[in-house]
């Protein structure tokens, strides 16, 4: 006999070949969203679930659409999403170059005027700084398959968690454009974890950038800080977090067979969990260090502009020279849960207190990144890695 977990997931319906003994059905569960384009996508079936009999384990394979016109729809679509933090500097380009015929007019101007005026409240109201302004339509959009079966992308989730509770999930490693993300929309967050709703934190510069901040904000993006994101938390919802940051950017080498998570010396997202109540889940992604080539930058230059701009200064590019990715498979795994409750000692001083926190911190990093090293162990046969592939926790 199924759990009542397995029984609801048979009759929503889902289908891969992860688990032998799984429930099989041969169409995935993805959230109505409406739209003649959305539908189509969805008669694809590009979208395979299975559901463990004991309901804990889930895994999503998403498959690359067929015929000419759904490749060149892919293609359209990846191209300009992955290049879209040069949305407002191509629209700035376009205004420079045509300003004589745009603004020729009293009426052009004053046109030119009104519309940064209407844009501006937008841009300043600190909404990364907040909970951010999702745009939930485009987010669950069934479009996102298109780009998530170019790769293509799997995900598998190892336990089931509570939507009660909170989380900070921390994703290794960084890679250089974090491609990972999109693997998560399209309804495939809400598949994995129902009523775990979050907010990804990203690098403060890109809510700076027009286009490029609205982009991360639709998609649930908020700023990085240590406020916004005890904020998020504190209003009850999760965050996904990237410990290794820019520095891991660099450590990203297409040509390894070693896999570099700089995490050795990252506590602030655990002092963050144990803080605000929530239990940490490392996330692992296989694949993404073989999406772009890349060009070393001397050290001193690259720090430099780290340090003083927060800009990874790192040369790369994709097919055809752009940042349009190489084909290579990803597998996106989430561990479980590791809980972070830490236990007051009425009697103890202000000091000592702390004291206890720090060692309790220390104790909870320690096992975190233990977790982390065995999560790359035990599945990375299933993400098509060799033996001869390693980790090295940084």
């Amino acid at each position: 006999a199924t759990s009542p977990d397995a029984r609801r997931a048979v009759r929503r319906g889902a289908h891969a070949p992860a688990f032998p003994r799984a429930s099989r059905l041969p169409r995935s569960r993805p959230r109505p969203m409406g739209g003649a384009l959305s539908r189509r996508i969805d008669s694809l079936n590009l979208r395979e679930e299975t559901l463990s009999e004991d309901g804990e384990e889930i895994t999503i394979v998403v498959r690359p659409p067929r015929g000419a016109a759904w490749r060149l729809l892919q293609f359209l679509w990846g191209f300009a999403l992955i290049h879209y933090i040069f949305y407002g500097l191509f629209v700035l380009l376009l205004a420079v170059a045509f300003r004589e015929t745009l603004f020729a007019s009293a009426a052009a101007r004053l046109g030119g005027a009104a519309a940064l005026a209407l844009y501006l409240p937008s841009f300043l109201d600190g909404s990364e700084k907040r909970l951010g302004r999702p745009w939930d339509a485009l987010r669950l959009h069934g479009v996102w398959r298109l780009s998530q079966g170019y790769f293509p992308a799997t995900l598998r989730r190892t336990t089931k968690l509570d939507p009660k509770k909170k989380y900070v999930f921390g994703w290794h490693p960084h890679g250089i454009l974090i491609l990972s993300r999109i693997h998560t929309y399209g309804g495939n967050w809400e598949a994995l974890f129902p009523g775990v709703k979050f907010r990804v934190l990203g690098a403060t510069p890109m809510f700076y950038v027009p286009g490029c901040r609205e982009i991360c904000l639709w998609m649930g993006a908020v700023d990085a800080g240590r406020k916004t994101a005890e904020r998020v938390l504190k209003s009850g919802l999760s965050v996904s977090v990237y410990p290794g940051g820019s520095r891991e950017i660099f450590e990203t080498d297409p040509k390894s067979r070693n896999t570099v998570a700089v995490l050795r010396r990252r506590k602030g997202f655990i002092r963050l969990a144990v803080r605000n109540g929530a239990e940490l889940v490392p996330v692992f992604v296989f694949g993404e260090k073989k999406c772009y080539k890349r060009l070393n930058v001397p050290a001193k230059a690259r720090d430099f502009l780290l340090k003083t701009l927060k800009i990874p200064l790192i040369v790369f590019w994709g097919r055809f020279g752009t940042w349009y990715p190489f084909k290579a498979k990803q597998t996106v795994v989430f561990g479980a849960p590791i809980k972070t409750t830490f236990h007051e000692a009425v009697d103890e001083d202000d000091e000592t207190r702390a004291e206890r926190l720090e060692k309790h911190v220390d104790r909870l990093h320690a096992t975190y990144c233990d977790e982390v090293a065995a999560l790359f162990e035990k599945h990375k046969a299933f993400a098509g890695y060799g033996p001869e592939e390693s980790l090295t926790v940084a």
